[in-house]
């Protein structure tokens, strides 16, 4: 492995007997020998980052955040497209994005591809869709794992497997109720509650009868009322998020006061502000279960990365 041993990796005697009760609980763990031959560098970890650019450097913070709160060093790398330019932001990706030309030679262990206001547009014209698609064949191959969220859960699994979304008749806009999947045993799920809150802003959506007959995929969270949350597949080397748990406490409001303010059509959302009075302000209660996975998720990357970042998997 690649990394110093700390607090989410327990370097513990197998003999003992708690260790069988940790284990069965997911909890982390690594062996004293090959804690003794590790070695130490940062996870490498790339975020494209598809959001317009009005709400570019808020979607930076939001996806950096739970990626800090871990003990565990973390170099995070924006990455932007070598062809497609920024009508307006183009001078902040040239100072602080790396191309993507330069991603592929330097490699990546875990690597998150953000949601994208693009839920109107055809794919394939999309005007950056072939440059996205390379990028989601090579980290299939060459990234440890993928987390794809919102409209690029919707695009990988349109490219990959033909599953197209399914428009809603209203959308799905608040804050829902979920529940979680433990008897899957998933450690990305580790340590959430058993039931969750999580924001959704969406026109479209993956639903659970899609995915039946197609192997490899594992629904980790569901709600009654929004639908498929959370997605494993591949035995985690690829993970697909509907919903928004990097979202900062007045997304929702901004989003339903802009629309509103111009005209535009929009339902009121759901459990969201308190007794349903906008001018209140809305409790944020989606924020710790949110961490925990890409807590869980940058563990679960830890354990099984290669310590050459070019290679994807642990020897």
């Amino acid at each position: 492995m690649v990394f110093l041993g700390f607090a989410m990796a327990l370097i513990i005697n197998k003999k003992l007997p708690a260790f069988a009760y940790l284990k069965r609980e997911q909890v982390a763990e690594i062996s004293t020998e090959r804690a003794e031959k590790q070695d130490i560098r940062p996870l490498e970890i790339g975020i494209l980052n598809l959001m317009p650019s009005a709400t570019l450097e808020r979607t930076e913070v939001q996806f950096l955040r739970p990626l800090a709160n871990t003990p565990l060093q973390i170099k995070p790398t924006f990455i932007r497209f070598d062809e497609h330019k920024s009508a307006s932001k183009q001078d902040h990706f040239d100072a602080f994005y790396k191309s993507l030309r330069d991603v592929k030679k330097s490699g990546l262990d875990g690597l998150i591809v953000t949601g994208g206001n693009l839920e109107h547009h055809v794919f394939e014209e999309i005007f950056f869709w072939k440059e996205l698609t390379d990028l989601f064949d090579w980290a299939r191959e060459q990234v440890t794992s993928t987390v794809y969220c919102c409209w690029a859960a919707h695009a990988m699994l349109y490219h990959r497997h033909g599953i197209r979304p399914h428009a809603y008749k209203r959308k799905k806009f608040g804050v829902f109720r979920h529940q979680v999947n433990h008897a899957s045993g998933s450690p990305f799920v580790e340590g959430m509650d058993d039931e969750i809150l999580v924001p959704h802003a969406r026109q479209r959506g993956i639903r659970e009868e899609d995915l039946l007959g197609l192997r490899g995929f594992e629904i980790l969270i569901k709600s009654k009322d929004a639908g498929l949350h959370l997605i494993s597949g591949r035995k985690g080397r690829e993970i697909y998020i509907q919903g928004h748990p990097e979202y900062d406490r007045d997304d929702i409001a901004g989003e339903y006061l802009r629309d509103k303010s111009l005209g535009l059509p929009i339902d009121f959302p759901k459990n969201y502000f308190p007794g349903d009075d906008p001018r209140k302000t809305p409790l944020k209660n989606w924020g710790a279960n949110g961490q925990v996975f890409y807590s869980n998720w940058i563990n679960w990357v830890y354990q099984t990365t290669n310590v050459d970042v070019k290679k994807p998997l642990m020897d």
